[in-house]
């Protein structure tokens, strides 16, 4: 009884202090938001009166080339006859001529207003609300610095913070890439504004990004508003303008004009510092309503058994307008959960039941690529220059050489553990692997390793051989 009573005295005297300390940390809390106000409107008034000032003329330049270029027509065929040996069963079965794509109905992000105090967003199936106070809602704005500055003032007086806030909480709760939220945004001010109101939705636009510490340029080129947005990697088939070490890209609702000047600012937003990465970290979790089992005829022939694999719907349309940027890009981007486990475990399976050791494996997941997909061009499929996501590649069932160096690179990688490297020609790309044994064939030594060739698209070919249109030329070997 004594021991409680003392327990229960040191509980009581201890009140006091836990209850200053909760009382010290709130009156912390409340100066540093405080602060941060503070700090954020001066900013805005700052970068608002910077505004104002006469922007610059920049030279707009054309989009930048893929230095791989164009693939080849039709896919090239190993004759083992070369060797003396009986030829195999080279190619697979045409499937006929294909659309430009199967369409996907699934919307992937999309907004709507309806005058109140939300904006309804869909991000790829799953909907949230996003508070729009009518503050933020700007009056016409002039393609002018002058207006652009008032604009600026305008929204910085707006109650704007709680549509940052959750803008970040959907960003870091669904793990969304830079690229989904721009789209997001858009979507945003597409559904706030009505068609017409063009500056009012760039401006908006370059606000929130601002706002969320993205480095986001407007510029002026006729009579509209356009967005500049600069990436950590290049950019191909977009316009652009050079500003120092930094590139920024020509976003526009209007086809600009190759004659007409562009006149922008040098100076970003006090506090932007970030650029926009097209690494996708995370892909978005949706349920399985948004799933579509696919059937791969070509892998199913090719395996001896019947494959299938779950195809995120939402992810597929998400990816059509997708940049278009260098293939390191592609490879670093994580692949859809549920896709990945249902390849690898498959592949495993045949792996360890056949008992393979590395080269085998490797040998045995180049025939499936070779042979698992229709070849076709960028242009066939889309009328433009476009590497395939992973999950594209199994929807659309064809791809190319840059998407099936994507393919073999990341099951090898991942799934083996083996080191990587891609071996970049004019208008061909293939795999170089290190093998833990040696292993016969051509060969390249970079880094103070060796990769062994391994061509997912010269079909029927088996490790270590190089189409004969390359087997004198010296690749750019990219590490992956």
């Amino acid at each position: 009884m004594k021991k409680t009573a003392i327990i229960f005295m040191v509980l009581l005297f201890a009140l006091p202090v836990y209850s200053q300390q909760d009382e010290s940390f709130s009156d912390f809390y409340r100066q540093r938001m405080k602060e941060m106000k503070d700090w954020r409107a001066k900013a805005n008034a700052e970068f608002s009166e910077y505004l104002a000032s006469a922007w610059e003329e920049f030279l707009v330049q054309r989009g930048k080339k893929d230095p791989i270029g164009p693939v080849p027509d039709k896919p090239t065929f190993y004759d083992l006859s070369e060797s003396g040996s009986q030829p195999a069963m080279h190619g697979i079965p045409s499937a006929g001529e294909m659309p430009l794509y199967s369409p996907v109905m699934v919307p992937a992000i999309s907004a709507q207003y309806s005058g109140g105090d939300d904006v309804s967003v869909d991000f790829f199936g799953v909907k949230e609300m996003i508070p729009f106070d009518k503050s933020m809602k700007l009056p016409r704005v002039q393609a002018e610095e002058k207006a652009v500055s008032e604009g600026w003032k305008y929204l910085s007086a707006s109650t704007f913070m709680p549509t940052v806030e959750a803008l970040e909480e959907i960003r870091d709760r669904y793990s969304l890439s830079d690229w989904a939220l721009y789209t997001a945004i858009k979507k945003f001010t597409d559904a706030v504004y009505i068609e017409e109101y063009i500056n009012e939705k760039i401006l908006t636009q370059m606000f929130l990004l601002c706002q969320m510490k993205y480095k986001v340029r407007v510029g002026v080129s006729g009579n509209e508003l356009i967005i500049l947005l600069p990436f950590t990697t290049p950019i191909y088939q977009v316009s652009y303008i050079s500003d120092g070490d930094d590139d920024y890209y020509i976003y526009s609702y209007s086809r600009l004009n190759s004659q007409t000047p562009l006149y922008t600012f040098s100076d970003d937003f006090s506090q932007s510092d970030r650029k926009f990465d097209l690494v996708i970290d995370k892909q978005i979790t949706v349920s399985s309503a948004f799933y579509q089992d696919k059937m791969q005829p070509r892998f199913s022939e090719a395996m001896g058994v019947s494959f299938s694999v779950p195809i995120n719907l939402p992810c597929v349309k998400f990816y059509l307008d997708y940049p278009q940027s260098d293939l390191v890009t592609y490879h670093k981007s994580a692949v859809d959960t549920e896709l990945e486990n249902h390849v690898f475990k498959t592949i495993r399976y045949e792996v360890l039941k056949n008992e393979m050791g590395p080269k085998e494996a490797v040998a045995y997941v180049m025939k499936l690529i070779q042979r698992g997909f229709d070849y076709k061009t960028d242009m066939e499929m889309f009328g433009r220059s476009k590497p395939l996501f992973i999950e594209e590649s199994f929807y659309y069932g064809a791809n190319n050489c840059k998407d099936r160096v994507l393919l073999l690179s990341w099951i090898v990688k991942d799934l083996f553990g083996l080191d990587v490297v891609m071996l970049c020609y004019e208008g061909h790309v293939a795999c170089g692997i290190e093998f833990p044994e040696k292993v016969a064939g051509d060969s390249f030594s970079f880094n103070g390793k060796t990769y062994v060739m391994c061509d997912p698209t010269y079909i029927g070919a088996p490790i270590g051989a190089t189409m004969p249109q390359f087997r004198n030329v010296s690749p750019s070997i990219v590490q992956l």
